[in-house]
């Protein structure tokens, strides 16, 4: 039995409202006018070495600082390259923060016409099951964008195929760049949790009621099955009443004693989170190229998920199972839970050969080095191309 969710994403309400309301104040008149101050105390760098900008987000990104999404690879970026507001030869914007960059589609039109070199980082976009009937709205700002772009770095091929799909064929060249972990920071424990106990882990932001209630609906099935189990959700609710929402149906399927719900957690502190965990469950339905299976990997935690999305990319059979969904754009689907109850029965009758294998693609896969090596390679070769 699939589970189908179809239910209104507040969330997403509330965005288009901000971002509407940002819009207002960047093209007021006094806005625009101290944006184009600024423009004109900008200079471009040359060419003998990288200096990056990403695009005047509102405070810098400072290597190890707590951030979600993009912002978590920018501070990588940074890290190595550095960051300058006032003098920058190549503009790095990453899809799912540009609403943070002001007047991005101006600063981008200058760069464009000051031979900056613009590279787009493709996260997924809106489509109807995740943005209603507003999704082209949503998508305008970067179909626009990615056409300017000298490159494209997609962080999976399911966000080539998305971005081709909802924002239309695209001619600038570009490359798939799985999302990159520390693997120094993000390593297995010293001893594995007691197995007598099986540990489930739920990590990440949540958008959407399903995601957490497939979680829970695992476990109950599990325990039906006779199972010790026990799961750790760790992250924010983010729609309307989530906490109050959650909270209830755990009352209402007597799980309280069985559940552990952790706040809001830094980087610092997420590595210690999923050691704890014997196996991790994402049944996010569609899900671009999501950070959490790969850090959950890098420390030895098999996955089980969605097959959907860029999961098929990222979990292997050797390190995790993916329970089947319809491949369906206009609702969100979850795993049935009997499904998900299957595929950890067969992760903890092997599980110390899924954790080597995990923690081993992992380090394979999405090294963080790899991947900012990666673009300082093709970031030099821009810069050179400049210069011939």
């Amino acid at each position: 039995m699939e589970v189908r969710i179809v239910e209104p994403v507040p969330l997403l309400a509330r965005m288009r409202a901000d971002a509407l309301e940002a819009a207002r104040s960047l093209y007021h008149a006094p806005g625009r006018a101290a944006f184009h101050k600024r423009l004109r105390q900008v200079r471009v760098a040359n060419a003998e070495s990288i200096r990056l900008s990403f695009g005047w987000l509102d405070e810098p990104l400072r290597a190890g600082e707590t951030r979600i999404g993009g912002g978590v690879k920018l501070a990588h970026l940074r890290e190595r390259f550095g960051e300058s507001r006032e003098e920058f030869n190549l503009l790095y914007l990453v899809s799912s923060v540009i609403h943070l960059v002001p007047q991005v589609e101006e600063l981008v039109a200058w760069a464009k016409r000051q031979g900056v070199i613009v590279v787009w980082n493709q996260n997924g976009v809106a489509y109807p099951a995740w943005c209603g009937s507003n999704y082209p709205w949503f998508n305008a700002p970067m179909r626009r964008l990615r056409a300017q772009a000298d490159y494209i770095i997609y962080q999976s091929e399911f966000c080539r195929a998305c971005a081709d799909r909802y924002l239309g064929p695209c001619e600038v060249p570009g490359e798939v760049l799985w999302n990159p972990v520390d693997i120094q920071a993000f390593s297995p424990a010293e001893n594995a949790p007691p197995s007598h106990v099986w540990q489930l882990l739920a990590m990440g932001t949540n958008h959407s009621f399903y995601r957490v209630k497939s979680s829970l609906e695992t476990l109950a099935e599990l325990m039906r099955r006779g199972i010790s189990a026990r799961l750790t959700i760790a992250g924010e609710m983010r729609w309307k009443d989530g906490d109050r929402e959650v909270a209830e149906f755990i009352d209402r399927e007597h799980l309280r004693d069985y559940v552990q719900l952790l706040p809001p957690f830094t980087q610092a502190e997420a590595p210690e989170i999923y050691r704890r965990a014997h196996v991790l469950l994402h049944p996010k339905y569609k899900d671009p190229c999501p950070t959490v299976p790969i850090e959950a990997m890098a420390c030895g935690i098999p996955v089980v998920g969605s097959r959907s999305g860029g999961m098929p990319e990222l979990v292997p059979d050797s390190v995790g199972r993916l329970a089947d969904v319809p491949d369906d754009w206009t609702r969100d689907h979850s795993p049935a839970p009997e499904a998900i109850a299957n595929a950890v029965c067969e992760i903890m009758a092997d599980h110390s050969a899924f954790s080597r294998a995990a923690r081993t693609w992992a380090e394979t896969s999405f090294d963080r080095k790899k991947w900012v090596d990666r673009h300082g390679t093709l970031f030099s070769r821009f810069l050179q191309s400049r210069t011939q």
